[in-house]
């Protein structure tokens, strides 16, 4: 009797061993990783359908249409209850857990397209004005919607940690070195937010996460030379008269190809405080810039190293307007070409210590790029 009541320990003690090897085999797990590929010039990372991003369609797990502005969390996100902690009010659902509540229905109602509302929305180009050496810096607030192509990257702590600018109802434009070092999990926490103006991120009008990134192979992080990738969000924006798309510029090799032309950065910048440490101000800024010569740039005792016939520069007369916060990386420089059509001619890649003058990824230069995976699926 007691050699039945040992051998029938030990099988169940021996199921219990080969059911959570089950679990724990590279097998299995990888089903929950993201799937990693290259191209002869892309680092392609997919989360669609290996248990990160969901099959979206504009329903739910139980097949219910919803908001089409928030999309659920994955199931093993930091926050894994948060089906459940939420509350269908007539204006869409209220999310727990720093999601926030919908703005009103007629501030994201979808806009037809046209000619003249496909990309480039934005205000008429802000005049000149003696500012002050504060932060985008040396910027002034925006006007809130005034540029409704700008995104924001936070990861699952709620930072913020990046920019990027909107290029279609579900692509992304923004610098490689925003997400190059960061791990599969990290990649699997972060959110894009879509229409956001306050940094305490309590005006966000979507939220997205990441279905498939297109990182530049040839990124280098010492050198900053290709610093361009795309996010593909998990579903598409809703285009509105406050989240549009940037336009971007035709292809071309030549790198002064914008030289002296005025252009506006944008960014959350910062203020100095006491401890000399750089934070956000509560609120987008933007600011007046030229673009430099690419001659002129490689004499620049900061940037100048860095520059290549992929790159651009930007300059400030008054030597007080510059990207400066992590936040900054990844934002556009946008330029507008003629009436209704601001265009993305640069990505902020490189400003050390608040320098006066920035490279900038040339947009141009990687058109053909952009387009491959604009479209690749």
């Amino acid at each position: 009797m007691m050699g039945d009541q040992i051998g029938s320990s030990k099988l169940i003690v021996l199921l219990a061993i080969v059911t959570l090897l089950s679990f724990c085999s590279p097998a299995s797990s990888f089903a929950f990783l993201p799937r990693v590929s290259r191209t002869d010039d892309a680092v392609i990372i997919d989360f669609d359908g290996v248990g990160y991003a969901p099959s979206y369609q504009g329903k739910t797990l139980y097949g219910q249409i919803v908001d089409p502005r928030f999309v659920p969390l994955p199931s093993f996100n930091p926050y894994p209850m948060t089906y459940r902690h939420q509350e269908q009010t007539p204006n869409g659902w209220i999310y727990s857990y720093g999601y926030p509540t919908p703005l009103a229905l007629e501030d994201v109602l979808p806009v037809r397209q046209t000619a003249a509302t496909q990309c480039g929305i934005g205000p008429v180009m802000p005049a000149s004005r003696a500012l002050t050496s504060e932060r985008i810096a040396g910027g002034i607030s925006a006007r809130k919607n005034a540029w409704p192509f700008i995104v924001a990257l936070k990861k699952s702590d709620d930072s913020l940690f990046c920019s990027g600018t909107l290029i279609s109802d579900t692509r992304v434009l923004l610098a490689a070195q925003c997400l190059e070092k960061m791990s599969l999990l990290e990649l699997s926490g972060v959110t894009v937010l879509v229409g956001m103006f306050l940094t305490d991120q309590s005006d966000v009008q979507m939220t997205r996460r990441i279905s498939k990134l297109f990182l530049h192979r040839q990124y280098n992080a010492a050198t900053y030379a290709n610093d361009i990738a795309i996010i593909v969000m998990d579903a598409p924006v809703v285009l509105s008269r406050s989240v549009a798309t940037a336009c971007l510029p035709v292809a071309s090799t030549d790198p002064d190809q914008f030289v002296d032309q005025d252009a506006i950065i944008l960014g959350w910048g910062g203020g100095t405080e006491n401890d000399g440490d750089v934070v956000p101000f509560p609120n987008l800024q933007q600011a007046k810039v030229s673009i430099w010569s690419n001659g002129d740039c490689k004499g620049d005792e900061t940037a100048g190293r860095y520059v290549t016939e992929n790159t651009t520069c930007i300059t400030s007369a008054t030597g007080d307007k510059f990207t400066c916060t992590p936040a900054d990386v990844g934002g556009p420089v946008v330029i507008l070409p003629s009436p209704g059509s601001w265009t993305v001619v640069g990505i902020n890649s490189y400003t050390k210590d608040c320098a006066t003058s920035g490279l900038k990824t040339r947009v141009s230069a990687y058109r053909a790029w952009i387009n491959l995976y604009m479209t690749m699926a």
